[in-house]
């Protein structure tokens, strides 16, 4: 095989998922790859151990895909094979909690083993060639997506558990304080399935036994005032800590094996791809997943991506682009560059060559798709990703167990079909997360540009705090609130703390408001005016970057992207597909050029131009 190093291009990573029709004649692949340059295709894909001589011999880079298989997305290794049927089933026997048994525990040692020599195998084998992405495996979950599950109640992740539970509280004593429980040794605790935990919720006591009512769980309505008139019934605590834990287990899991590769190559980036919105399943805890990461690319699902973008600065993004639409791909592609994703992932050869036929043409969407990819490696988007991104000192606050309550208080309705709430369908249902979407626009249509965080603690004092629904708070985010001059909030917050137990204290004080709020309403909250000041009624978002002495401004809709795992769009934007007459009032003045076509705009504060709605108008201030 030959070995000549290939380095990652510098440039925008612009990749197709290969399908293997290409495999099926080998001697045609030099056509392939001329096919794909055609494209604007710069980087192969090979798996784990596939041998990569084929592009390796054409000059091409490429990236590793799915180099752990077993394990960590079950739907293509496990003995469940269809969720639903799995569910349903699991209803039909009783609900019982000896179907919480996951077909591959992530505290296994001979698991963990297995994954790890498996990406150290491939490291091993593709290192001389320099691949720039490695990626650990798509579509990963401790379920299967976010789907709620009671995943793992194995003997060895139970073990695993209690070990953890140690670090957590000082003794059993304190373990029973916190949960309510009665636990007379370590070995005998054990976390509320959520069958258990809204029997408790529905009046069935700190110990609940039997089957809920699902009747009185139904007619919950959660009052924090008369929630401490009965705290038991709102102690979440036993099942919080359980959910931490499998946070706890998959990033651990992914750490281990992304310290395997670089154990035998310093340089290798290990990420994942396919990544679920922040959730209460699914092992989705966002801030966690980052530390175990070089890379990521997520399903923009749940502002999933803005919330990595925060939690992963200068780390490489990518997106999977699944739409037939070329201009809808346009946007959201350029969208992404302005957010710093270094490229995408096109989804996928068979539909973007014509196999069929004898010399391989690119499809009609392979065609559009093309002008958009070059563009994105050419001069004017490498200047903007090459600039330094402008934040405002506005905080968002991310905050995994308030993902938790709300997801035990939002799922009161379902009754006994809580397990029946899948990803898809809290993609565009779960309220908290349309909570924090509905922050995070008004600020965009203000002209800020805001951070997530999930570490107030680290904020300094002049910091503006905003608290979207914050259900549940640390001891040390409720130490942090205080010093902070500006604190914004909605719904209640700080109502429990860090592991889902009633909050006995007083609450913290912050500036609350009934409902997430619109931009006029927040345009008169916030401390400090932004650097370049929009109309909030015309929706429209800026981006903004310092080059030396240079400031790179960019505009563009303000659309809310909302991904599907069909990597379609959900739509929902038709409002904002049209070109719209803009104005933008800068902080102070500068010499203006328009970088698309080059005219000067001379010396002012001033912009005036019509935005069109499908790719961004990019400034220059000097």
């Amino acid at each position: 095989m030959q070995t000549t190093p290939l380095e990652p291009l510098d440039q925008y990573t612009t990749i197709l998922w290969v399908g293997g029709s290409e495999a099926k004649r080998p001697e045609k692949f030099g056509l392939f790859v001329q096919r794909l340059k055609e494209m604007g295709i710069n980087t192969g894909m090979v798996t784990g151990d596939e041998d990569p001589s084929r592009w390796v011999k054409a000059g091409m880079p490429y990236y590793v895909e799915n180099v752990v298989n077993r394990g960590l997305c079950l739907k293509y290794s496990s003995t469940v094979t269809d969720w639903d049927k799995f569910v349903t089933q699991w209803v039909k026997d009783g609900r019982p909690e000896s179907a919480f048994v996951r077909d591959y525990c992530l505290d296994d040692p001979a698991w963990q083993q297995e994954a790890q020599k498996k990406m150290r195998q491939a490291v091993a084998m593709h290192k001389t060639n320099r691949p720039p992405l490695y990626d650990i495996r798509d579509e990963l979950s401790v379920t299967i997506s976010a789907n709620p599950f009671d995943y793992d109640f194995s003997p060895r992740s139970l073990a695993a558990f209690r070990a953890w539970l140690k670090t957590q509280y000082a003794n059993l004593a304190a373990l029973n304080a916190q949960w309510q429980t009665e636990f007379v040794s370590w070995d005998s605790a054990l976390p509320f399935s959520t069958d258990k935990i809204k029997n408790r919720m529905g009046g069935g006591g700190a110990e609940p036994r039997g089957k809920p009512d699902w009747g009185e769980v139904q007619a919950l309505k959660f009052d924090p005032q008369a929630a401490r008139k009965d705290p038991i019934r709102w102690n979440f605590a036993p099942w919080c800590d359980f959910r931490t834990y499998m946070d706890v287990a998959l990033t651990r899991a992914l750490s281990d094996i992304r310290a395997a590769a670089k154990a035998t190559d310093p340089h290798a980036k290990v990420g994942i791809e396919g990544t679920q919105m922040p959730s209460a399943f699914g092992g989705y805890d966002l801030a966690r997943l980052a530390t175990a990461l070089d890379w990521v690319e997520p399903y923009d699902i749940g502002s999933a991506r803005e919330i990595f973008g925060s939690f992963m600065p200068g780390k490489p993004m990518l997106t999977t682009v699944g739409e037939q639409d070329a201009r809808a791909a346009q946007r959201r592609l350029w969208h992404l560059s302005l957010l710093g994703d270094t490229g995408c992932i096109i989804w996928w050869s068979e539909d973007c060559i014509d196999f069929s036929k004898d010399d391989w043409p690119l499809t009609k969407r392979a065609q559009a798709l093309a002008p958009i990819l070059k563009e994105l490696q050419g001069p004017l988007a490498t200047r903007f990703r090459q600039a330094t991104r402008t934040a405002d000192p506005i905080y968002i606050h991310y905050s995994q167990p308030s993902i938790q309550v709300a997801w035990l208080l939002e799922s009161t309705v379902d009754g006994s079909t809580w397990h029946r709430r899948f990803s898809s369908y809290e993609a565009t249902h779960n309220q908290h997360t349309k909570v924090r979407a509905a922050w995070l626009a008004a600020l965009h249509d203000l002209g800020y540009t805001p951070q997530f965080t999930a570490d107030l603690a680290s904020l300094p004092a002049s910091a503006t705090v905003i608290l979207p629904h914050s259900y549940a708070l640390t001891d040390s985010e409720r130490r942090a609130l205080p010093r902070f001059r500006t604190v914004l909030s909605s719904g209640p917050v700080g109502v429990f703390d860090g592991h889902g137990k009633l909050f006995e204290g007083t609450l913290p004080q912050t500036r609350a408001l009934e409902k997430p709020p619109t931009a006029d309403a927040l345009a008169q909250l916030l401390p400090m005016s932004p650097s370049v000041r929009l109309r909030p009624t015309d929706h429209v978002r800026v981006h903004r970057y310092a080059s030396g002495s240079e400031r790179l401004l960019a505009f563009e809709r303000n659309v809310a992207y909302q991904m599907s795992e069909s990597l379609q769009q959900a739509g929902g934007n038709e409002a904002l597909e049209n070109p719209i007459e803009v104005v933008a009032t800068l902080d102070k003045p500068g010499l203006v050029t328009d970088l698309r076509t080059g005219k000067s705009l001379g010396r002012t504060a001033t912009l005036r131009f019509t935005l069109d709605p499908w790719k961004p108008s990019l400034f220059s201030v000097r």
